[in-house]
């Protein structure tokens, strides 16, 4: 009965007797086919355990006979057993996971889920977050988003919120003669609350991971751009929630109006939480402020590895407040930074340039996709890569690369030996250039494992000397490219 679970369908394919094989003289006059697994279908009647079976699978609300039965008898209940089987009655008894990856086909059909290998936790997970999505705020009743997080919650290790209803907007008051009272729509206070995700966030302890949106979906033409607000008091019922959670790894807030007031309030809280390694907050409205308390962070926290900040609203002052805890902390964790889809000056390459001469071993990967470095900017970056000996990967696709930025490049990477793999896609490279960055990095990947003597091009840094601060990757001074720098005598 397992055996279509057990054996994949395509292994089954793989492996069959072909046609030919078949009709052979050897083959045809035997009686017994012991690769057809369904010689029997419509010959033999199926066993009595069966009809047991099949009236058993519709009263399990009122009978659970599984502590009670073979494992074989067992396996037959869990082909028969409706997909509807109520959580309170299911969820504590039922552990086949084909049960659950056939309930999660039949409830949501839509959705396709790839390298799936717990089948229970992942439609539990989506049956949460339909819950949330779609509960109507006007009319939530927290015990019942409890008991659901309640029953859950042993089974959950990421939940994803890809849209949250909000609150009615108040009307004004009708007009009354009797009564003076202001009746302008403007003048009532804007809400913007969704849902409270405290009474559900503290009972999922085993939660690892957390996605949200601030929005709502398929709006059509009933679109207002309140539904994609967030209030002061949404923060801080999603702070107190995650408070307790002591497994959280990745913190994720994408497409929302996630601004410098939110996100200090969210980094606040998240700082206590020495399990934290990824954070995401990929398209929405963090400004300069907001990136200096994320440079806070990064310089304080001590596990934190990623950091997205895609396609935000800072500026020079934002790229200075996260180069500063990098050259604060060069030893920092963080191995991963996502600048990408955030317009760049030249001061902001410059900075760029600071942190990164200056940081040893990470982070390892920096993407800056589509950042609009042209010119001097452009091979102020490609430039740091003669210096750097910590980043292993550069994605900088979409930027203008072309004319002395190609040279630049091309010219750092024949010193560095460390870096395996720059993303050059739309940067109006020559083929030329592109040809020998390749060849340079598969030099660098035949390279690994090796021990590499320090080049005698490249000057020692002097990291831990106050004369690095006065040097010419400072910030406030611009005119200056990564290798391009006159003799260097270190003070006495």
């Amino acid at each position: 009965m397992k055996l279509p679970y057990l054996v994949s369908q395509n292994v089954r394919e793989a492996y069959a007797t072909s046609a030919v094989m078949k009709n052979s003289v050897a083959e045809v006059p035997r009686k017994i086919v012991a690769e057809d697994f369904e010689w029997d279908d419509e010959l033999t009647p199926a066993p009595l355990t069966y009809y047991a079976a099949r009236v058993l699978a519709t009263i399990f609300h009122r009978i659970n006979p599984l502590r009670k039965i073979l494992q074989k008898d067992i396996d037959i209940l869990m082909d028969l057993y409706p997909a509807d089987i109520p959580l309170k009655y299911s969820v504590r008894y039922i552990q086949d996971e084909q049960y659950w990856k056939r309930s999660f086909n039949m409830k949501f059909p839509s959705r396709k889920e790839l390298g799936v290998t717990f089948w229970k936790g992942a439609f539990l997970s989506i049956c949460l977050q339909d819950y949330l999505e779609n509960v109507n705020p006007d009319v939530f009743i927290e015990n019942d988003a409890v008991e659901l997080a309640t029953l859950v919650s042993p089974y959950i290790y990421f939940l994803g919120l890809k849209q949250l209803q909000m609150v009615r907007q108040p009307s004004p008051p009708i007009p009354n003669d009797n009564v003076v009272e202001d009746t302008c729509s403007f003048s009532v206070p804007r809400v913007y609350d969704h849902i409270p995700l405290e009474p559900v966030l503290v009972k999922l302890y085993n939660l690892q991971e957390i996605s949200l949106v601030f929005g709502i979906n398929n709006l059509n033409d009933n679109y207002l751009t309140r539904y994609f607000e967030f209030s002061m008091a949404d923060c801080e019922s999603l702070c107190r929630g995650f408070e307790d959670l002591r497994h959280l790894k990745i913190f994720r807030i994408n497409r929302s109006n996630l601004d410098c007031c939110k996100v200090k309030l969210i980094l606040q809280n998240l700082v206590k939480k020495e399990c934290i390694e990824e954070l995401d907050f990929n398209h929405c409205k963090i400004g300069d402020y907001g990136m200096k308390a994320l440079g806070g962070f990064i310089h304080i926290h001590t596990n934190v590895k990623i950091v997205r900040i895609a396609n935000n609203r800072f500026k020079e002052v934002g790229v200075q407040g996260i180069a500063y805890a990098l050259q604060m902390k060069p030893a920092a964790p963080i191995e991963l930074l996502d600048f990408s889809l955030n317009p760049m000056s030249i001061e902001c390459a410059t900075m760029f340039a600071a942190a990164f001469v200056r940081c040893k071993e990470k982070p390892q990967t920096l993407i800056v996709n589509s950042c609009g470095f042209h010119g001097a900017s452009a091979e102020k970056m490609a430039g740091l890569l003669s210096l750097n000996r910590g980043l292993t990967r550069l994605d900088m696709a979409a930027n203008d690369l072309s004319g002395e930025a190609e040279k630049t490049l091309v010219s750092a990477l024949e010193q560095n030996k460390k870096v395996l793999r720059i993303d050059l896609r739309r940067t109006h490279i020559s083929e030329e250039t592109q040809a020998k960055v390749d060849e340079l990095l598969e030099r660098n990947k035949n390279l690994i494992g090796q021990e590499l003597e320090p080049s005698d091009e490249i000057p020692p840094l002097y990291l831990n000397e106050p004369e690095y601060l006065i040097w010419k990757y400072n910030p406030n001074n611009p005119d200056y490219l990564p290798g391009r720098y006159p003799e260097r005598i270190p003070e006495v």
